[in-house]
């Protein structure tokens, strides 16, 4: 059984998709991308962890009854290794796939197509066309925030939600949390919303081009489908509720510190020089003079900034993770930062200044 198909195409198609590929192989053929026919000519490639499935299009010629799977890691480094634009010619032979080019010859393990696990599609409940750049920045202005490794398996992932003219996406790790909007071109017509895993939401920022095409987001019942093109990417979605985000954004905050954003960073960046590398606590001292950033650590160590900023609001300490703040401080995109505070003791809300867009809550930190 003889297949061909074109480096580029081949090396771009696997590059997508093979994210979805598990690594710890406790089925080996989770490690295998699925070779077989496209209904509209070429071939469709998949790779799945159980958890999510690519599904990609490849041009080549391949035989109508071919169905096979093959890893997916070393296939692309043998397709990658092909001189630029050659042709690459395979054949299949009872469980091995021989792939070749100029005087190199490879012989890769197989297993069949058949075993490869099928994705049960659900229907699809509400659909939305977003660009593939103002998605990314989305994604890239909220998931940061996402917990990692919590008992909370719910705030393991990004909450998208659309409703109206808007899609939101929010993440929580119970201490600090991003919410960023962007606007749709057709609305919604209910309200829906869906927990997104991070290998998910990872996968699909890591496939986002800076550019105005779109992207399907389909919300199904139980999955979370996003259309790239000829490249579908499937994912469960994450059982649970999420925290109720709207209480957590303080309100009414009686001070404001407005502070130029790269100005605020470097201040940042020295003074993590001395912070404690367990706790990476840093202490914002806020009053007339505007405001002094300050930390220590076990071997009494000290660092402190002097900021200029704009400040109205009553004397006041309060301290952060200095990570925390990094983070928000990297993500948005004005020049300077507008961050609202109660007491040394609440939640302050940082946005950008002006405000509008995204919002991030952080939580006070003891020192």
């Amino acid at each position: 059984m003889e297949l061909s198909f074109n480096r580029e195409a081949m090396t771009e198609a696997l590059q997508r998709i093979v994210g979805a590929a598990e690594k710890r192989l406790t089925m080996p053929i989770l490690g295998n991308v699925r070779v077989r026919p496209d209904e509209s000519g070429g071939m469709r490639l998949e790779t799945t962890d159980l958890e999510l499935a690519w599904s990609a299009h490849a041009s080549g010629n391949i035989p109508a009854e071919c169905d096979t799977t093959v890893s997916v890691r070393k296939l692309l480094d043998v397709v990658k290794a092909a001189p630029g634009e050659s042709e690459i010619r395979a054949s299949l032979d009872a469980e091995r796939m021989s792939v070749g080019f100029g005087g190199s010859r490879f012989s890769l393990a197989t297993l069949p197509g058949a075993d490869f696990p099928d994705w049960e599609a659900g229907g699809i409940l509400a659909a939305v066309d977003v660009p593939q750049n103002r998605l990314r920045r989305l994604l890239e202005a909220t998931m940061f925030s996402m917990a990692q490794q919590d008992v909370r398996y719910y705030l393991q992932g990004l909450l998208l939600v659309a409703t109206g003219h808007t899609l939101r996406a929010v993440a929580t790790d119970g201490h600090r949390l991003a919410l960023a909007e962007i606007e749709l071109d057709q609305p919604v017509e209910n309200r829906i919303e869906r927990i997104v895993p991070r290998k998910a939401v990872a996968e699909l920022k890591r496939n986002l081009i800076d550019d105005d095409q779109a992207v399907r987001i389909g919300f199904a019942e139980d999955q979370m489908v996003f259309e790239l093109g000829s490249a579908v990417l499937r994912s469960k979605v994450i059982e649970g509720r999420f925290p109720d985000y709207e209480r957590v954004i303080p309100a009414d905050l009686p001070a404001t510190l407005v502070v130029e954003r790269e100005v605020l960073k470097r201040a940042l960046a020295r003074v993590s020089i001395v912070a404690s590398d367990k706790y990476r606590g840093v202490r914002m001292v806020l009053g007339p003079a505007g405001c002094q950033v300050m930390t220590h650590n076990a071997d009494r160590e000290e660092a402190q900034e002097s900021v200029e900023a704009s400040y109205d609001g009553p004397e006041m300490e309060i301290g952060f993770n200095l990570g925390y703040l990094q983070d928000v401080l990297n993500v948005i995109e004005t020049d300077s930062v507008r961050i609202g505070l109660r007491d040394g003791n609440s939640s302050i809300l940082i946005q950008a200044e002006p405000p509008g867009g995204a919002r991030y809550v952080v939580m006070p930190m003891r020192l």
